[in-house]
């Protein structure tokens, strides 16, 4: 394995990481944790194979999307972007209704 593609990849997982404690409570059903993560590291994999550094945007970027998406969402709807408190009102509003970590704590 080249050695930049091992540090692209240990970039990508530290950040996984990160972001899985900060926000990973929330994911519900569990094994949707799974399947994302593996997809981003696919896609990671495959985008640092052909374009080198330049796949540093997609290591940063597709997390960084994600969670300005969701602080901006939460802040329309007047709800606390890092705790998804009132919790009763981010479930009802949230556009996913079919899971719930209403009991997954």
């Amino acid at each position: 394995m080249d050695s930049s593609l091992a540090v692209l990849l240990t970039i990508a997982g530290g950040l996984q990481v990160f972001l899985f404690a900060l926000f990973g409570r929330f994911e519900v059903p569990r094994w949707k944790v799974l399947s994302k993560i593996g997809f981003y590291f696919v896609l990671t994999w495959i985008l640092a194979t052909a374009f080198g550094w330049w796949s540093v945007i997609w290591i940063a970027g597709h997390p960084a999307l994600g969670v300005v998406a969701h602080a901006f969402w939460c802040g329309n709807h007047g709800i606390d972007w890092r705790t998804c408190e009132p919790r009763d009102e981010y479930l009802r509003l949230r556009p996913w209704r079919g899971d719930s970590f209403a009991n997954a704590d």
